[in-house]
């Protein structure tokens, strides 16, 4: 999240992730914590708090 936030802020319109996201334990939550950032004007603890935030409410659906 935090070379996503660095990109951003650097200019970049976006950022393409793969394993970043598919091996986390809650890609869902990952993605949405990225799109926080990419779209949502996040900076990375921010988005650090939304996923983790997230994750709980995924893994509790497993």
């Amino acid at each position: 999240l935090k070379m996503c936030a660095n990109a951003i802020k650097q200019g970049a319109s976006g950022v393409d992730m793969g394993r970043n996201i598919f091996q986390s334990d809650a890609p869902v939550s990952m993605m949405q914590a990225v799109h926080g950032v990419v779209h949502g004007g996040l900076n990375a603890n921010k988005a650090f708090q939304l996923y983790n935030d997230l994750k709980r409410k995924e893994l509790r659906k497993k």
